[in-house]
């Protein structure tokens, strides 16, 4: 039964239909914004694309390592300037994880040989180190006069030896130590003993690396089934005039290189990546800085790339849609308050 209806123009609306239509539409109206604020909740929060842990592990075997994902970085002799070579390790595998109040990396690799005495001349220590720059990509060549780096080093001798780096070397009596001037100027490379197994420099090219003022990097190693696991760490926040900064999102350029002491690779002479790879300072995703990659199984990287852009667009497309709805709670409504109407009509 209908009551007296309302007259719009040359529309004639039926009050009672028009009364429940529209307490249906408010109804429609509410639920859609509540699926709204659901669905951004959903596809803008919950966890970072890569591990975001709750601590920060030092240890190469912690847990937080095993879900990290990894990226396998080739490396090569180092044939940029004397002394040439080394080339005796062929990639090493990395990984990221961060929380809000530091950052870690983790570098595997093969190596036979625990080499970590430098008592003799002819002895050399196996060793690490991580390059990072943040903003533009840097020179390959430890940076360039204007371009500074941030170098990470862990060396096995430091954690390791169980014996003076001077051994033999310095056996001639002599009051105070003047045997070991190393020693005797506090040369941070000439310790006798190490509490701290990671060190950090600065470069601004090949022969300018200096000893860095604060040492805020922590480095510790330990022998694997088939060579080594080193991991370094520190607080996102850095007081030196060159560390590397993860507190402004600005994209981190790393790259790589490792020093076996049984193949005499000491210096220059080193196994190198001479490629970059990126780590997202918000969320600690590491990717190929070259998106076109090189060597085999380019075409696998390609088809990958495609996947994940495929999802990156599909996430996004999603997130737009939840984020601007304003249309579509207008259609909604409209379309709840004509077939309510209609319906009521029958």
């Amino acid at each position: 039964m209908s009551s007296e209806p309302i007259e719009i123009g040359p529309l004639s609306i039926d009050r009672a239909a028009a009364g429940t239509a529209t307490k249906l539409a408010a109804i429609v109206l509410c639920l859609v914004m509540v699926v709204q604020v659901l669905a951004v909740a959903v596809l803008t929060g919950g966890p970072l694309p890569l591990l975001s842990v709750n601590e920060v592990p030092t240890e190469p075997d912690a847990e937080a390592w095993e879900d990290a994902p990894t990226e396998t970085v080739s490396l090569q002799n180092q044939q940029m300037i004397p002394p040439y070579g080394g080339g005796s390790v062929d990639n090493v595998t990395v990984q990221s994880v961060t929380n809000d109040t530091h950052v870690a990396f983790r570098m595997e690799w093969e190596d036979p040989t625990m080499d970590t005495e430098i008592n003799e001349p002819t002895a050399y220590s196996d060793a690490a180190a991580v390059m990072l720059r943040s903003g533009d990509e840097p020179p390959i060549t430890m940076g360039a006069n204007g371009n500074p780096v941030n170098i990470w080093y862990w060396r096995s001798s430091w954690q390791f030896s169980e014996s003076d780096p001077g051994g033999d070397m310095y056996t001639y009596p002599h009051p105070d130590n003047r045997t070991k001037p190393g020693q005797a100027a506090g040369n941070p490379l000439s310790q006798s003993s190490y509490t701290r197994y990671g060190q950090n420099y600065y470069a601004m090219g090949y022969g300018s690396l200096t000893n860095a003022e604060t040492q805020p990097v922590a480095a510790n190693g330990e022998r694997t089934d088939d060579g080594w696991a080193v991991v370094f760490q520190r607080e996102h926040d850095a007081s030196g005039e060159y560390d590397a900064s993860f507190e402004d999102g600005e994209r981190m350029y790393l790259t790589y290189a490792i020093w076996n002491g049984s193949a005499d690779e000491a210096n220059g002479q080193k196994s190198l990546s001479y490629e970059f790879l990126t780590l997202d300072t918000e969320d600690g995703t590491l990717a190929k800085a070259d998106a076109g990659g090189n060597g085999d199984g380019s075409e696998a990287e390609s088809a990958d790339s495609g996947i994940v852009a495929s999802a990156t667009d599909s996430a996004s497309w999603l997130v737009d849609a939840a984020t601007n709805w304003p249309a579509a709670i207008v259609l909604a409504t409209v379309a709840a308050w004509l077939v309510s109407y209609w319906r009521k009509l029958e």
